[in-house]
């Protein structure tokens, strides 16, 4: 069997709340990535990944996988690793386990390996037979700050892992007497009227991205279909983002206390007052299809 002990990266300093809410840093969340990428171009994939009890190992994990452009939806909780000891393992060909430095250094101390674990290292260990040998050490800073695109093993070079540049947005609908209304929301700064807009998660369709974003940022469920309305692209992170854009008519409307970005205005307005009030003229031209 082959586990990927995956020291947790880099904390904010600056956090004075509970240590297992702590935080990523932006350069913990870069460590994260960069393993990422690199476990995608070796083909690496876990079969299993395991985390301590904390936010910033959850969130690494999280990060490390997507970079590789596989799924983080089955990320599970182990006790074990939370205090430090080995979880036990049934079939598993592969397994990635994510902690603290500390803990890291704990469990393989209980294999009778001898490691300095940093934030951001990842070991690669090899057992057979009940002996462990550490086959590995790939340090973050030792890979390149760019990612390749469009895939782990693609051609070109850009600032952030390949899935950030492949998006979807929804323009959520309803029919009244009067007409169509469309539901536009402020934008994360509140200087804008947008609609709700996100990377496509690895392992999720842009509809099914589309549908999370429309609920989190606006509160809002219905029906998509599964063909687009169209799409757009926009400059970000030294390159271009290509964004899928569904209609979605709302059949539920959560209450304003409800909803994980509530602190976001919500607004019902006719096409006309939406083509006028929308932040980026890509979506004038896609509210007459609607």
């Amino acid at each position: 069997m082959q586990m990927l002990l995956f020291c947790a990266g880099a904390r904010d300093k600056t956090w004075s709340g509970a240590k297992a809410s702590c935080p990523l840093r932006t350069k913990g969340k870069r460590q994260a990535q960069k393993i990422g990428c690199w476990l995608g171009q070796e083909g690496l994939r876990p079969d299993a990944a395991l985390t301590e009890q904390t936010n910033r190992a959850r969130v690494t994990a999280e990060k490390a996988l997507k970079a590789a452009g596989w799924t983080a939806n089955n990320i599970l909780v182990s006790e074990n690793l939370s205090q430090g000891l080995l979880p036990s393992f049934s079939g598993e060909n592969r397994i990635l386990l994510v902690a603290a430095p500390k803990r890291v250094k704990a469990v393989a101390a209980q294999m009778s390996l001898e490691t300095e674990p940093h934030p951001g290292l990842l070991l690669i260990v090899e057992t057979q037979n009940g002996r462990a040998r550490l086959r590995q050490c790939v340090d973050p800073q030792d890979l390149p700050d760019l990612f390749p695109y469009p895939s782990p093993d693609g051609p070109e070079r850009r600032p952030r892992p390949a899935y950030y540049y492949t998006q979807s947005a929804v323009i959520p609908f309803r029919r009244t007497k009067a007409g169509v209304e469309i539901l536009i929301v402020g934008s994360s700064s509140g200087r804008h009227w947008v609609v709700p807009k996100g990377i496509v998660e690895p392992g999720l369709s842009p509809e099914r991205s589309a549908k999370i974003e429309a609920l989190e940022e606006a509160g809002v469920e219905g029906s998509t279909g599964d063909t687009p309305l169209g799409s757009y692209t926009y400059e970000k992170w030294g390159a271009r983002c290509n964004v899928a854009v569904y209609a979605m008519e709302v059949s539920r409307i959560l209450p304003d206390d409800a909803w994980e970005e509530n602190h976001r205005n919500r607004r019902w307005v006719t096409r006309d007052e939406a083509a006028d009030l929308l932040n980026g003229p890509a979506f004038k031209a896609l509210l007459p299809l609607i």
